[in-house]
């Protein structure tokens, strides 16, 4: 395997990222419900909507040589969604791409949104994941984050607010 290089991303990149993105989510096709799968799809793969993520939110990436890897963005807080409130930062849309699993990119992409998140001052970073995501869950919890409480259905699927307190 290719050395890994975690790094910030730039603007040259949302290709690569929209790419592998829709990759590393494309498990979940034979999961969700079609209608809930070409959702996902969409929101995985609209330009504008990756690039107001990446205008609001620290992007970080993983190189495996001359591809793209893996991808995480951190959102800071004052950015209030329906789940997040105002006062917390929040992960978004970790991704790694399917050929390159289980060498702790993920991972690695998680701890530096907590270690960029905490260098900003933010006091909680939240993040939500499902139970179509077994791994990332198990991730999460190894990671220090709580489960806070369970959240209306997503795409049809039982889904989980978990925070991590970052004043400790």
């Amino acid at each position: 395997m290719d050395i890994l290089n975690y790094r910030p991303a730039v603007a040259a990149d949302t290709a690569a990222i929209r790419e592998v993105s829709i990759q590393s989510y494309g498990q979940f096709e034979n999961v969700l419900a079609p209608e809930h799968w070409q959702r996902m799809k969409h929101g995985m793969s609209d330009q504008g909507m990756l690039d107001e993520l990446m205008r609001i939110s620290t992007t970080f990436v993983c190189d495996a040589g001359n591809e793209l890897a893996g991808v995480v963005f951190l959102v800071p807080s004052g950015n209030p969604t329906d789940i997040y409130p105002a006062d917390w930062a929040y992960i978004r849309r970790l991704g790694v791409h399917p050929g390159y699993r289980g060498h702790g990119i993920g991972r690695r992409l998680t701890e530096m949104c907590v270690e960029q998140a905490e260098i900003n001052g933010e006091k909680i970073l939240g993040l939500h994941t499902s139970t179509i995501m077994p791994d990332a869950r198990h991730l999460y919890g190894k990671l220090g984050f709580t489960l806070i409480r369970e959240l209306a259905p997503i795409l049809g699927q039982q889904y989980w607010l978990y925070s991590k307190d970052l004043q400790q």
